[in-house]
């Protein structure tokens, strides 16, 4: 009875060891295969890489601020969202307060924002930040162009002139002839535009795998269902270790019978 009650025991364990096997080899690929791609983040570029899918970008709440700017000029356009700057589409390193104006020239083009100017490449690359230490005007409220090139800021205080090298600052009471950089409305393609480019920038990939690989990308109860992962990878090596061990204490057991049923008939 009690080796009936025992190989009972073992059968019953060697099923749970097969099941829980089956149900957690999915939580194995996925945390073999994230833990993998996070040892290799530099080489994966998962820090720079951005997720494009919307409905994972929906997953995470991740939404474009509604107060968009833009301000266009030919086949230039400085967009802001948020406090983040797009010059042709492509983002601007930084943060930035409120967008006031653009001004282009051949070589450049000058991004007006509260208390800054940024010169900027047409290519997007930054030139120069400039600021109250350069003697930009505080309290930037708009910026444009006189008819000989001559530069004109309306600030807080008033109105100062420069010209393209934006050195020398001069406050002027009379301003004429001037053509203001106007906010250019989006239309509904380009709004759309706008939106998908924010949040396509917004999640990277290594934050996706990192939450993948603890279990928070399924909300507050993937920890809880990661845990009960790890408890059955615990189940299955304790359980693997013990029939196991059955099996070569089962082996021994018959070579040592063997062994003496070979003795024995020697004997006889």
């Amino acid at each position: 009875m009690t080796h009936k009650r025992s190989h009972r025991k073992f059968r019953s364990l060697y099923i749970w060891h097969r099941y829980i096997g089956i149900a957690a080899a999915l939580f194995v690929l996925i945390l073999s295969i994230t833990g993998i791609m996070l040892n290799h983040t530099g080489a994966l570029k998962l820090d720079s890489s951005y997720v494009e899918s919307d409905w994972l970008l929906d997953w995470y709440g991740i939404k474009a601020p509604e107060n968009i700017k833009r301000y266009a000029i030919n086949e230039h356009a400085v967009t802001q969202i948020g406090e983040q700057l797009y010059w042709n589409n492509k983002a601007v390193s930084g943060e930035y307060p409120a967008l006031s104006g653009l001004l282009t020239f051949p070589r450049f083009s000058a991004i007006a924002v509260q208390g800054e100017i940024i010169l900027i490449t047409n290519q997007g690359e930054i030139i120069e930040r400039l600021s109250g230490v350069q003697g930009v005007p505080s309290g930037l409220k708009r910026i444009g162009i006189q008819d000989n090139g001559t530069i004109v800021i309306e600030s807080a205080h008033g109105y100062y002139l420069t010209d393209q090298d934006f050195l020398d600052w001069k406050e002027s009471e009379h301003i004429s002839n001037t053509v203001w950089s106007v906010e250019s409305p989006l239309t509904a393609t380009q709004l759309k535009q706008a939106v998908a480019l924010f949040r396509n920038n917004e999640l990277p990939m290594e934050r996706v795998m990192l939450d993948l690989h603890s279990g928070r990308l399924l909300g507050s109860w993937g920890p809880v269902i990661m845990d009960i992962a790890a408890i059955m990878l615990v189940f299955l090596s304790v359980s693997g270790l013990t029939l196991w061990i059955r099996q070569v204490m089962r082996r021994r057991q018959r070579l040592l019978k063997k062994h003496h049923h070979t003795n024995t008939q020697e004997n006889t």
